[in-house]
């Protein structure tokens, strides 16, 4: 008996030890997107002048290397801008203090064609990423959630008919975590619109995997995957009620000397050490996910938990965002 329960046990060992060190199945990220994902795009546009370099690091919006950096796939060509919207026709982002316009992801996705022979591209062996919306209600406060998620499906819709085989969809962040967030009021409204964005997004994806059975669509519950962080920040050593650099007009005010144990970088964008979590949870995700699954929780759990704790909180640096 107690030589089965050690070789059960070194098994275990073995297999563990081959999760950490098993090669994701891709060579090559094309990734489109904004802020979250933007590796020098705007940088590069604005002649380095924006984000300001340092405290921003090598013109990320973060002060170190952005999750698609961290999952672990070297070959990264990468689309994003910093301010894009998911479509200018549809609503036009702008950087810079909202000075420049940036192209939004569907015209990201024409940029890449325009640059790529697309019959050589080894469709097997490269990951499409989509990470956006956020900045479609920035820029217009009124927009309804299933008129962007109409717009991110057209996104996806793009790839398919170019022969894309595997695509990677980020869910919405929870925005009403944000420093930017003030009053209960506004935690409401952020909540119930970016859950109402992710229910119809999964929905939208779900239905589009169900028609194109030839090809893999990963959505990743961002939403969830930042909640648990928060709501076990004591575990991360991380403080979830200020921000360690503040961005207006413009200018960068230091308010911190160790980004590393704060969520956020400055009002909208997360620190590098979230960021590191986050390309971590990706690349497991993608290891172990077979096709369309939201990466961990379900929505509609969130949903209800979430209004609970929002009518039992009074002041924002006590609310405890639930998964």
């Amino acid at each position: 008996m107690w030589s089965c329960i050690c070789h059960c046990f070194l098994l275990l060992l073995l297999c563990n030890q081959q999760a950490k060190t098993q090669q994701i199945p891709f060579d090559t990220i094309v990734s489109f997107g904004d802020s979250s994902t933007d590796t020098g795009n705007v940088y590069n546009l604005t002649h380095h002048t924006w984000p300001i370099v340092p405290p921003y690091f090598k013109g990320r919006f973060s002060n170190g290397p952005v999750w698609i950096e961290k999952i672990g796939i070297s070959n990264i060509k990468n689309y994003a801008y910093g301010g894009a919207t998911t479509d200018n026709d549809f609503i036009q982002g702008y950087t810079a203090s909202d000075t420049i316009p940036v192209p939004g992801v569907r015209q990201q996705i024409e940029i890449y064609l325009n640059q790529t022979n697309i019959t050589i591209v080894n469709s097997i062996r490269t990951l499409y990423v989509i990470r956006a919306g956020g900045n479609d209600y920035y820029f217009n406060k009124t927009i309804s959630p299933s008129r962007v998620v109409d717009s991110i499906l057209n996104c996806v819709k793009d790839l398919l008919k170019i022969g894309a085989k595997h695509i990677l969809i980020m869910n919405q962040s929870p925005t009403q975590t944000m420093p930017f967030i003030q009053t209960q009021e506004q935690i409401v409204y952020y909540t119930s619109r970016t859950i109402y964005h992710n229910n119809n997004l999964s929905a939208g994806i779900t239905k589009l995997d169900y028609n194109h059975k030839q090809v893999t669509l990963y959505l990743f519950d961002v939403y969830s995957f930042i909640l648990k962080i928060i709501n076990n920040h004591e575990n991360y050593s991380l403080n979830i009620k200020d921000h360690c650099w503040n961005v207006l007009n413009g200018n960068v005010t230091i308010l911190c000397s160790n980004p590393e144990s704060y969520v956020y970088i400055d009002q909208y964008h997360f620190t590098a050490r979230i960021h590191e979590l986050i390309g971590d949870a990706v690349r497991q995700f993608l290891l172990t996910s077979s096709g369309i699954t939201i990466s961990s929780y379900s929505i509609s759990i969130i949903l209800c938990m979430q209004f609970f704790l929002i009518f039992y909180c009074h002041e924002k640096s006590y609310f405890s965002f639930s998964i």
